[in-house]
């Protein structure tokens, strides 16, 4: 299946080195312009610059590694006049991008496709002509190839049901309109569907649906979500399978908003793998089933976890809650008893 936002991201990042190539022309450098498109990439759809900017608004931290890249560039560059000022000229073209990031083609892209080209005429001494209609016939393609990109993944079959679990951390679940014919019972079904190919190719489809709407997320600038997908056990066993699974959320931006969801005694088993993921950026929740034996070492492995998914009615509960290492990322799920269900549904399978 296909990565979402790496996809979303290439076709981004291309779009981007066309414009530069519209502006600049002759003057048109690759790898200039690829620097100042990979900082605004990294920071746009990640809201992330660095610790002492997390407050700072997205404008001012796009803003800030743009200007770094310039310092950076200027720093490399024999100190002639002619190189220092093409590369502050990709500084002020680069300082557009955010507004050209968009899904529609709004009154404020107009105007900044007309700034663009009042600036490119200052700066670059470049006749406008066409360049204003040439621009924005690009700039409406694009915005419809990224629109019809995101929608092909949208499903009458299946869609991802967000179940809110605490402030701005869900619970995704995958939902189907199949019918079946009136002769099968819903237990029939749900044994049907409890079969390790039937539930791994419905969690292949819950990461993909759950990868867009990260993806989506992310366009609209809503970067505080995180949602918890499930994860069987059978998986482990079969490694193409589970790679080919892994590859679907493989992307930075993905890996910080996705848990991905498995019980102890998955962990127990299949440990080193889990250990794997995790230093290949993925991200788990743990969900502390029977098999879970409350001991200082268990507790060391808990600190791996982002979340911990456990009921209030174990014996260890309120000494877990004073743990300082883990206190904060322990989900209490005694009033969401049908999710504890969904879990076992598919963990168990």
């Amino acid at each position: 299946m296909v990565n979402v936002m790496d996809e979303y991201v290439s076709y981004t990042t291309k779009c981007f080195h066309n414009y530069m190539k519209l502006i600049f022309d002759k003057k048109y450098d690759k790898r200039i312009a690829g620097k100042y498109i990979d900082a605004y990439i990294a920071v746009r759809y990640s809201n992330y610059i660095d610790e002492a900017n997390q407050k700072v608004a997205l404008s001012k931290k796009i803003s800030k590694s743009l200007d770094d890249v310039n310092k950076e560039l200027l720093s490399e560059i024999d100190k002639t006049k002619e190189n220092m000022e093409l590369v502050n000229s990709y500084r002020i073209f680069s300082s557009h991008f955010y507004n050209l990031d968009q899904l529609y083609l709004l009154e404020s892209q107009k105007k900044t496709v007309e700034k663009i080209a009042e600036e490119r005429k200052k700066i670059l001494d470049a006749p406008v002509g066409e360049f204003e209609n040439e621009f924005l016939k690009i700039l409406r393609d694009d915005i419809k190839k990224k629109k019809d990109f995101l929608q092909a993944f949208e499903s009458n079959v299946f869609t991802l049901e967000s179940i809110e679990l605490e402030p701005n951390l869900f619970y995704a679940k995958l939902e189907n309109d199949i019918t079946f014919p009136d002769i099968y019972s819903d237990v029939a079904i749900n044994k049907a569907a409890q079969r390790d190919s039937i539930a791994e190719d419905l969690t292949s489809i819950a990461f993909l649906q759950a990868s867009v709407k990260i993806a989506n997320d992310l366009i609209a600038c809503d970067f505080d979500n995180e949602y918890i997908v499930d994860l069987p056990k059978s998986y482990f066993q079969k490694r193409t399978k589970i790679k080919g699974l892994f590859n679907i959320i493989d992307n930075t931006f993905v890996q910080d908003r996705l848990r991905i969801a498995i019980d102890f005694a998955t962990f127990q088993k299949y440990k080193s793998y889990v250990m794997e993921y995790m230093r290949s950026g993925f991200v788990f929740a743990i969900k502390l089933d029977e098999s879970f034996d409350y001991s200082s070492e268990n507790i060391e492995f808990l600190e791996l976890f982002d979340r911990i998914i456990m009921s209030s009615d174990k014996y260890y509960y309120k000494d877990m809650k004073k743990s300082g290492k883990i206190k904060d990322r322990i989900i209490t799920v005694d009033e969401v008893k049908w999710w504890i269900h969904m879990l076992d549904f598919y963990m168990n399978s």
